[in-house]
């Protein structure tokens, strides 16, 4: 898959993540990723601390809330704009970190945007379809533990591996070496004339 497919295809999926937990689809952006440097200041603001601190607590916040049956539907314009708007920002921002600083084939912020609202309105919809017909067999809160479960799964699979690999500093391509994954340099930097003694 190209970069830029997969960068939609992550938007797209933690969009999906947004439409059933309108928090937890930016949390999961803040908290899988990881600052680089300051070369990646851009793609690097959700990890901040004092970003994932607020997305940490909105989505505890949120998972309580929505067990409770006083919560109004998410289908209503305040619970669905902020759905669009999260899926938005948080499938930009995941598929700018997924390509690297200067992928060949990039996938426009505004494609990642609209992608990721799609798809939380899109999943939005189910959720909400899924929690009348599952609640009305099974009782609602084993209905939203299901969605939880479906929710942290997408969450899981969008952010996996995305934005682990720092750019390398000669071609500005992500760095696929294995040894430079956890360290935020790239194996070519580290040892430019040769294996190191």
């Amino acid at each position: 898959m190209n970069p830029a497919a997969e960068a939609l295809t992550r938007a797209v999926l933690i969009g999906a993540v947004s439409g059933l937990r309108s928090q937890w689809g930016m949390a999961a952006v803040a908290w899988s990723g990881r600052p680089v440097g300051a070369s990646w200041p851009v793609r690097s603001w959700p990890a901040r601390p004092w970003v994932r601190g607020a997305m940490l607590v909105s989505a505890a916040g949120e998972f309580v809330a929505d067990k409770s049956p006083g919560v109004p539907s998410r289908l209503t314009p305040g619970g669905l704009v902020p759905r669009l708007v999260l899926g938005a920002v948080s499938g930009t921002a995941l598929s700018r970190r997924s390509q690297g600083s200067a992928s060949p084939v990039a996938a426009s912020p505004v494609a990642a945007a609209a992608a990721g609202a799609v798809a939380a309105g899109a999943f939005a919809c189910a959720g909400a379809g899924w929690r009348r017909a599952a609640g009305a067999r099974t009782g609602d809160a084993v209905a939203a533990a299901v969605e939880d479960v479906l929710a942290l799964a997408l969450a899981w699979v969008a952010c996996s591996s995305a934005g682990v690999r720092p750019p390398c500093r000669r071609t500005g391509h992500p760095s696929h070496s294995p040894e430079s994954a956890g360290t935020g340099t790239s194996a070519t930097d580290r040892a430019p004339d040769g294996p190191e003694e």
